[in-house]
């Protein structure tokens, strides 16, 4: 059992097996101390089924002190069998000639070895499995899971998996598979997995077993193996048994219901409007799941115009559901997905989910039957529309959500499709989407820029149009934010009054590169040259901390306002609690945003991303914040099936072999449990599955935070003394103990003193509390304190950690208040000042780490999002 902490994980089960809970030290990685693994250890890990790549805060890698991380070398290990091994080789030695007698010494020369390892730390362990060759530390299937996970962790390919079992064979035969057939026959795989062709010709379908298009105008022929080798078909993955295999074997939490009333806060989908509508009418009962799902095309290669398109989809429930992306469906070829036969699959799975849902066994042996309903999808502005059967952006009424008919205007050498604000628009609903595609197929014309019905219709539980939301990070991040950020720096707005010039970009580099991001923010700021270069978390992070303070000066005062009115909403929108009473405030800042751009950049700049803006509140109110239903985790996982590319062919056999098999790993984990292994054993099974290192040494506080690294002691000053009498309510404190860290974790974040932070590129020594109060990280102390009053004080007070602040005092700026939008006091950044008062604080009373940006003359602190999005 385990607790996810963000960037690191904490594990229950090892601490209260293997040491006392409370104020103790520990050493978590002793590689630096004797080059090897410490048994019995208390251990901070990451989630093992984590798949990110970044690393915060790292000292040391899991397996000894190797500078690379990667690399496996458990010297204790070699120790502990350094006489057995010796002997092993000698018996080889003499026995070349008969293999047998060599087994035989072998075996003998191994069992006093078992017999050593039977002591982890001075504690017994039974042999309570069969190893795969005498002496061995795991069983054969253990040893097959780890293969596995080795050639998932370091993209092997066939060739290479080949080689390795055959040279595993050669030192001891018989023990695994000798052939990568033999292997995957090993592998518990998901079955049914299908293919279905299309003709390369005409682009239609062709049925099971048919040798020609069946088209009469077509009928071209068709080769099963060419059209593997050249593309065009489909491969679908039933989703079922992924759903079966997740609510099986893998530990997950979920969101609170409440269908009797609304509350306050939109926190996340399962108190959303659309979700309670659903529930109240009983469409959906409180054991149901809801899923969220993506359709979007991936480019491989940088040199073809091979690409995949896959349907992703997760749990909307589940939290952390960025850990659990399903894959039930992917197109491959040059050309563009045939989407009826794609969806076709999908949509028959589906609706037999709402009907008559999964059945699974639960933790006691209970079988559950549990429905799961299609409730959104998140795609771009080009994928949307072919799955609605709809009119592109731009073309007359390419609104997903409105019939705004738009308009053409003239730019550059031609004419755009513009969307400038209007008061009076009319929203679609699902009954008039579905006359509207009724009435386009009878009369052969797109109607309101239906072309004619989708195969989404009819899901149930889907409406065809709420049900497709304005993914914010394709329109906001990669759309609007973008799309200024080039205006302001082409050469065509010479002249404008927002065009930045050579020595003002060059300005705003310099002012974005000082930034010493925290942690919490995966990607250090990059120069806007290498704009062309930057994820969509980097926008991300421009918009919502750093484009205001780097901007000021540099954009007229009124583009300043103008984008303020975009970062502050979006910043609103991103919290996890949304009140509802703010979402019309937010909706007017929006709208003002969208007349803005007319007004400051011209009509022809009014494009259909500005637009969705428009519908981003209304998305909120049905389904929660915009985090909920970005489009991050799928992105993200797009990435991880390009790397399980291994060669040119045969392309999606292989990404849909090894996503199965990725998928599969917790299963085959349980089946040969893995975590009743021994601990080098779980160790590099866990090394497989994740690049993160472990820390080395670590203290666990009652109060559930966990100090990092060695103490330093020193006697409080008067100033910290006095701060501690204000946090206590107490005159003269008094103080049985006190140890100084310059980094402890708390609820899965990271906070480092100010002067640890100094020679680091990274600052987590900015943050804000939860009475609004902004300040500097000086020290972090765990301390015992008595506050009895009684001079024979016999106490045996509890330690605690607490922070000393250098405090930020807000200074009050009109530049970051709008009140026609009802902005009367921003966050998104406040204009701050230091000052020399110390304040003490529990790391509970810490609400966010703060990005800290000095403009010269001004300091801003930008307090960060908490967000389960991807890199």
């Amino acid at each position: 059992m385990s607790e996810n902490f963000g960037d690191w994980e904490y594990d229950k089960t090892c601490r209260t097996e293997f040491g006392e809970v409370g104020y103790h030290e520990v050493l978590v990685m002793s590689g630096a101390e004797n080059g090897g693994l410490n048994y019995g250890e208390n251990r901070l890990y990451n989630n093992p089924f984590d798949t990110d790549t970044e690393s915060e805060l790292v000292e040391g890698s899991e397996y000894g002190s190797s500078d690379d991380p990667d690399e496996f070398q458990p010297d204790d290990i070699q120790e502990n069998l350094h006489n057995g091994v010796e002997g092993n080789n000698a018996g080889v030695a003499e026995n070349n000639a008969g293999v047998a007698e060599n087994n035989a010494g072998v075996a003998e020369n191994n069992a006093g070895v078992a017999e050593n390892m039977d002591y982890d730390d001075g504690v017994p362990h039974e042999m309570e499995f069969e190893p795969v060759i005498p002496g061995a530390q795991m069983t054969r299937d253990q040893a097959i899971l780890i293969l596995a996970a080795y050639s998932l962790r370091h993209h092997m390919t066939s060739v290479a998996m080949q080689d390795l079992l055959s040279f595993l064979k050669l030192l001891q035969p018989g023990a695994l598979p000798s052939t990568k057939f033999l292997f995957d026959k090993e592998l518990d795989k998901i079955e049914n997995s299908r293919y279905i062709f299309c003709c390369l010709k005409c682009g239609a379908r062709v049925p099971d077993g048919s040798t020609h298009c069946v088209v009469d105008e077509c009928r071209h022929e068709f080769n099963k193996k060419k059209s593997l080798c050249k593309g065009n078909f489909c491969i679908y993955i039933p989703i079922v048994q992924q759903l079966k295999d997740f609510f099986e074997n893998h530990e997950y939490t979920t969101f609170p219901k409440n269908h009797k009333k609304e509350t306050d806060y939109l926190s996340h989908v399962c108190n959303s409007d659309y979700y309670l509508k659903q529930l109240r009418e009983g469409k959906i009962s409180q054991d149901d799941f809801t899923l969220i799902f993506n359709v979007d095309g991936v480019p491989l290669f940088s040199a073809s115009k091979a690409s995949m398109t896959p349907i992703q989809c997760a749990l909307l429930e589940v939290k952390n559901t960025r850990s659990h992306v399903f894959m039930c469906g992917m197109w491959f070829g040059a050309e563009k997905p045939n989407i009826d036969v794609l969806l076709e699959p999908f949509v028959d799975e589906c609706c037999t989910l709402s009907e008559t849902g999964v059945q699974w066994t639960n933790s006691l042996g209970v079988q559950v039957v549990t429905k799961v309903h299609p409730f959104v999808c998140t795609s771009d502005a080009v994928a949307r529309p072919v799955l609605r059967n709809c009119q592109q952006f731009n073309g007359y009424f390419g609104c997903d959500w409105c019939l705004q008919r738009g308009r053409y205007v003239p730019k550059g050498g031609g004419n755009v499709m513009c969307y400038p604000y209007q008061t009076d628009v009319v929203r679609r609903v699902k009954e008039g989407y579905e006359q509207d595609a009724l009435r386009a197929v009878r009369e052969g014309n797109l109607v309101n820029g239906v072309k004619g019905p989708s195969l989404l219709s009819l899901l149930p539980t889907f409406d065809i149009v709420e049900s497709f939301v304005p993914d914010y990070m394709h329109s906001v991040l990669l759309g609007v934010i973008r799309f200024l950020v080039n205006l302001w720096l082409d050469s065509k707005s010479g002249g404008k009054a927002y065009h930045i010039d050579h020595d003002d970009l060059a300005k705003v580099n310099r002012r974005l590169l000082k930034i010493k991001a925290p942690s919490g923010i995966a990607r250090a700021p990059r120069s806007l040259e290498e704009r062309k270069h930057w994820k969509a978390t980097e926008w991300r992070n421009f918009l919502l901390y750093y484009s205001i303070p780097v901007l000021t000066g540099v954009l007229p005062r009124p583009h300043i306002q103008h984008l303020f009115l975009l970062s502050n909403s979006i910043n609103l929108l991103l919290q996890d609690k949304i009140p509802r009473d703010s979402l019309v405030n937010i909706d007017l800042a929006l709208c003002k945003f969208v007349i803005g751009m007319e007004d400051l950049y011209g009509e022809e700049n009014c494009t259909f991303n500005v637009h969705q803006l428009t519908h981003l509140v209304g998305s909120v109110r049905n389904y929660g914040p915009i985090s909920n239903v970005s489009a991050f985790m799928f992105e993200s996982n797009n990435g991880r099936l390009k790397k399980m590319v291994s060669g040119t062919h045969h392309i999606p056999s292989q990404i849909a072999g090894k996503f199965i098999l990725w998928r599969n790993l917790p299963v085959m984990a349980k089946k040969c449990q893995i975590q009743q292994a021994r601990i080098t054993v779980l160790n590099l099974y866990e090394h497989l599955l994740t690049t993160k290192r472990k820390v080395r040494i670590s203290v666990h506080i009652n109060d559930g935070s966990v100090a990092l690294g060695r103490p330093k002691t020193r006697d409080l000053d008067a100033g910290e003394l006095l701060a501690l009498d204000t946090l206590f309510g107490v005159i003269d404190v008094r103080i049985h103990k006190v140890d100084f860290y310059k980094k402890v974790l708390f609820d899965g974040i990271v906070y480092q003193s100010s002067s640890y932070c100094a020679g680091y590129k990274r600052d987590n020594s900015v943050v804000l509390t939860n009475n609004g109060t902004y300040g500097r990280i000086t020290e972090m102390v765990v301390v015992e304190v008595c506050i009895c009053g009684n001079e024979l004080c016999e106490c045996d007070p509890q330690p605690e950690c607490i922070v000393f602040l250098k405090e930020l005092t807000v200074r009050s700026s009109r530049l970051f208040t709008d009140r026609q939008v009802g902005i009367t006091k921003s966050r998104f950044p406040a204009t701050v000042t230091e000052t020399n008062r110390t304040i003490a604080f529990r790391l509970s009373d810490v609400h966010r780490k703060c990005v800290l940006m000095r403009i010269v003359p001004s300091l801003y602190a930008a307090p960060i999002i908490k967000t389960e999005e991807g890199d």
